[in-house]
């Protein structure tokens, strides 16, 4: 998907303007094959400490799924920010340390490196010693882990996310990038990265047509929307506040309805006043504000919805 094709977007959907020249390819997309994983991660241990030695384990480069549960026994964290002026339209709030122990609810992660050592991106729902849910950006190695955090991904050896400069929004971001000749798990599946001002729903759309599967499973949780619209049960709108706010999972199905590729998803989302929403994407009112670290998963007819 280019700049000068279609991002999806309605005419009334929101819109950034970033400080840097706009890339022409608005989504990197790797073809690979993954794995799924699900592994208790040690207690005791720093959360970048853990996750190498998963990386270990696996035989992975990198990983995106999720964090499940359990106990966090120190963490920090942040929430999103407007940008400085000159700079990123928007970034990271100041540091809040979070009240410990904690306690892990699910949180969207990617797990990648940063200067060639083991770093993550990790967008998360938590409760701390006071009983209180708090959502934000941990800070990886301000993060250690108690008893009980499962790490649910999917990874390969051949497809290494790898945090980056981005001249279009001046921020470091994960870019995915081969660094090896093809995966060898047993699913098919993109490595991802969307670049902002493109409609999340429908890139997931178009990208599962392309690659003229039945169906996705959606597994990379982690990025950005610009604010978000997102649809409730008895037919209200939800309207997150903006610049960015920060996805901390997605869930739903991808698959043909009446002939046309469908993406129903429900996000959490936390924004820059620390308030959390859930509720359906509402497609072509969901732009990316920043980055989207997207993987998806080829679905068969006889996956279970």
């Amino acid at each position: 998907m280019t700049v000068t094709e279609a991002y999806g977007l309605s005419p009334s959907a929101a819109r950034l303007v970033h400080p840097g020249p706009v890339a022409e390819t608005r989504v990197v997309s790797l073809e690979t094959r993954l794995n799924g994983f699900d592994v208790a991660l040690p207690a005791g241990t720093p959360l970048l400490e853990a996750l190498e030695w998963l990386l270990d384990e696996t035989g992975c480069v990198s990983a995106n799924g999720q964090l499940v549960g359990g106990e966090l026994a120190r963490f920090s964290y942040y929430i999103p920010d407007v940008g400085p002026a000159g700079g990123p339209v928007a970034n990271f709030s100041r540091p809040y340390a979070g009240s410990a122990p904690g306690w892990m609810v699910r949180g969207g992660i990617t797990i990648g490196r940063r200067d060639g050592r083991v770093w993550c991106h990790s967008h998360s729902l938590f409760v701390d010693a006071e009983g209180s849910e708090r959502a934000g950006h941990l800070i990886p190695d301000e993060v250690v882990l108690g008893d009980g955090v499962r790490a649910q991904v999917w990874g390969g050896p051949d497809v290494l996310n790898e945090v980056q400069l981005d001249p279009e929004t001046q921020m470091p971001l994960f870019t995915p990038r081969r660094v090896a000749h093809a995966g060898t798990g047993k699913v098919r599946a993109l490595v991802c990265r969307v670049r902002p001002n493109v409609d999340l729903v429908r890139t997931i759309e178009i990208l599962t047509e392309q690659q003229g599967w039945a169906g996705a499973h959606v597994r990379g949780q982690v990025g950005s929307l610009i604010g978000g619209q997102l649809a409730q049960p008895g037919g209200t709108v939800l309207s997150a506040a903006g610049p960015a706010t920060e996805v901390m999972f997605l869930e739903g199905t991808v698959r043909r309805v009446d002939g046309r590729m469908t993406a129903t998803l429900d996000a959490h989302l936390v924004d820059r006043n620390a308030t959390v929403f859930s509720g359906r994407v509402i497609p072509g009112e969901n732009p990316v504000a920043m980055t989207y670290e997207l993987v998806l998963t080829e679905a068969t007819p006889e996956d279970p919805p």
